[in-house]
């Protein structure tokens, strides 16, 4: 198998030709090495290589077939990639896990244009990523000298895709939104680098499926307000609140620029209005 630095060298040769491959059976060699490397803590190699190198394959020019995508899926899901390590903090490991989950959303953007997967294998990527998510604990955003770690953002792309999916019913659904919401309501760390709009534009994804009732959806806003109440303690309130407050200001401005006619709207400024120490009290 190629080393870190001859698969990088081979890779960067094809980033000077937009990865354009002469040779098909050059997958054989480079795949392998891709999959085993896509963790390293070189940026320029695991983002604008590897990564990049994936997105042309499966979807600029997808010259993976889609018996390489099947044989690829089960490799993303396991335990040396998208559960690697699963539940470290402050280690190197959370690059091989988020940028397996980021593979995810090019494949299921393959899959709707062109039907790859079953039904149950989708079922198995979306109970797998609200795995992950539930399960990281390495929330960092952006790691200095070693890039993009954005774990909560990658599995949030996978969201989105994965609720564009017909084979996902009502059900997945509410699960997505559960998981989201989960997300978001997080006081051990203050996000800073875009997670929450990434998570909004899951939700939004979901919104425009019209599957999910009001019923549903209302509740479900009011949660975020229950969730940052509950936490008394500094300053881990600051934090969480800061969290929910930029989802929901997200999400409210979203509804808007989509042209979405939707109930939300009310609830959200309610909830906003719940957990803000600045909004005049009732009556007042």
């Amino acid at each position: 198998m190629l080393t870190e630095v001859e698969l990088k060298e081979k890779l960067q040769a094809l980033a000077q030709e937009d990865f354009h491959l002469a040779q098909r059976e050059d997958l054989a060699e480079l795949i392998p090495a891709m999959l085993k490397y896509i963790g390293s803590t070189d940026s320029e190699l695991r983002d604008d290589l590897i990564y990049t190198a994936f997105d042309a394959w499966i979807l600029t020019e997808p010259v993976l077939s889609p018996d390489q995508l099947h044989g690829l899926l089960p490799i993303i899901l396991d335990e040396e990639h998208l559960r690697f390590r699963l539940g470290e903090q402050e280690t190197d490991s959370v690059f091989t896990r988020t940028f397996s989950v980021l593979v995810l959303p090019l494949l299921l953007i393959r899959h709707q244009s062109q039907p790859v997967f079953s039904a149950a294998e989708i079922q198995t990527i979306q109970r797998q990523v609200l795995h992950y998510l539930e399960q990281e604990k390495d929330r960092r955003g952006y790691v200095p000298g070693k890039g993009w770690a954005h774990g909560v953002a990658h599995a949030a792309d996978a969201l989105d895709d994965l609720a564009e999916c017909a084979e996902l019913t009502q059900a997945d659904l509410l699960e997505i939104l559960a998981a989201v919401r989960q997300a978001v309501c997080v006081h051990s760390v203050s996000y800073t680098c875009g997670e929450e709009e990434r998570l909004a534009t899951a939700v939004i994804t979901i919104l425009k499926r019209k599957l999910v009732p009001d019923a549903e959806l209302i509740p479900w806003v009011e949660g975020f307000g229950d969730a940052v109440l509950a936490v008394s303690a500094l300053p881990e309130r600051i934090w969480i609140r800061g969290n929910v407050k930029n989802f929901l200001q997200s999400l409210f401005f979203r509804l808007g620029w989509e042209g979405l006619p939707h109930p939300l709207g009310a609830p959200i400024q309610q909830t906003l209005r719940r957990i803000s120490p600045f909004a005049p009290k009732e009556g007042g």
